[in-house]
């Protein structure tokens, strides 16, 4: 029995190769949203934590320069999730075009991959019929060698 060989199997190789780089950019675009998520949780935190300080020191005597100390660290921090916010809403479309890359890859590479099952499929039962033909070819052979024999 011979050996299959899919004549397009540099074009899959290709094809997964594609892919894999897609999937890759899109997993370090996933890492990235996650850190910046994480930042964002960290920067509600301190904000959230920054107010109540802020609210436990108007009790009692206010100290007017460690209040104004607390609302520009408190702006700073607002600055900051906001800016992570806007990072976060531009690597949420450029996920989405990625997402989309990634199944254009994956349709091309799965054609191709198809084509080849096709193929050997095909190769596969034209193997099974030479063999058939060379068992009929033996049993002729065989029955005539007796025949002759006689």
């Amino acid at each position: 029995m011979g050996r299959f060989v899919f004549k397009l199997q540099t074009l899959l190789d290709m094809r997964k190769r594609e892919e894999d780089a897609v999937l890759r950019t899109l997993t370090g675009l996933l890492n990235r949203k996650t850190s910046i998520e994480e930042r964002l949780r960290r920067q509600q935190i301190e904000f959230m934590e920054s107010k109540q300080t802020m609210r436990d020191k108007m009790v009692g005597v206010l100290d007017t320069d460690a209040l104004r100390l607390h609302a520009h660290n408190s702006l700073n921090v607002m600055r900051a999730a906001q800016t992570s916010a806007i990072e976060l809403a531009g690597l949420g479309n450029r996920i989405n075009h990625v997402r989309e890359q990634l199944t254009s890859a994956r349709t091309k590479r799965r054609a191709v991959e198809l084509l080849k099952e096709r193929r050997f499929e095909e190769w596969r039962r034209a193997e099974e019929r030479r063999e058939v033909a060379d068992l009929d070819e033996l049993a002729t052979a065989s029955f005539a060698k007796k025949e002759f024999a006689r």
